[in-house]
């Protein structure tokens, strides 16, 4: 299952150096380091990379139910701030897997594990993979 997140690491800024930790059904923790690219004006991670990291995890998550799937709506709740060169680990997981839908619960720590945010992701399927 790993070729999946080829693409996804080579288009996706936020993905760009990640490293794939674990990966099991509606399960899923991901390491990437905050480069420079990623960074607000302040030095900090910016929100929408954060929340990119979160989305795209979600995504992944879809599809490790089998299923290829679609945002339906997000809420995230930024707590701490990450810096320039911090390591996060973006763990994943599912807590509803419907027919159509699916719930997935996102959080981001980093090296130092403080909770930078906390994501909840409704998703809708829209199609089954080849894969299950």
């Amino acid at each position: 299952m790993e070729d999946i997140f080829e693409p996804l690491f080579n288009k996706d800024m936020s993905f760009r150096d990640a490293r794939l930790l674990s990966y099991e059904e509606g399960k899923i923790r991901i390491e990437t380091p905050v480069r420079e690219i990623n960074t607000n004006p302040y030095g900090f991670a910016h929100g929408g990379y954060l929340y990119a990291l979160c989305d795209s995890t979600a995504g992944l998550l879809g599809y490790s139910l089998g299923d290829y799937i679609v945002t339906q709506q997000a809420s995230i709740s930024y707590l701490s701030s990450a810096a320039l060169n911090d390591t996060l680990t973006v763990t994943g997981e599912c807590i509803h897997n419907g027919r159509s839908t699916k719930v997935a619960e996102i959080s981001i720590r980093n090296q130092e594990d403080g909770l930078i945010c906390k994501a909840t992701f409704t998703l809708f399927s829209i199609g089954k993979t080849n894969d299950q």
